[in-house]
């Protein structure tokens, strides 16, 4: 193997594991579900936030609607419980 060969042979496998890094850190990405789940949380917060200072009707009814939805499901676990009972 002559001394050309063996650049481009090492250029070649530079390639490769540059590829292969770039692949990994994508997959990573997609794959990381909590650190997703931490990104749409926080970009929820800023979307709320900022409609709290344009629209803050809009945002007290967005959070009445919220707590009236939670409170629904709480009372509806716990009447299914008590008639299991």
């Amino acid at each position: 193997m002559n001394q050309q060969e063996r650049a481009a042979g090492v250029a070649e496998a530079q390639t490769a594991r540059a590829e292969l890094y770039d692949t990994l850190s994508l997959l990573t990405d997609r794959l990381n579900y909590a650190q997703r789940i931490d990104d749409a949380v926080d970009r929820t917060k800023v979307r709320f936030s900022r409609l709290r200072e344009e629209k803050p009707v809009e945002a007290m009814a967005i959070v009445a609607g919220a707590a009236v939805a939670v409170g629904a499901v709480v009372w509806a676990v716990a009447a299914g419980l008590t008639r299991k009972r």
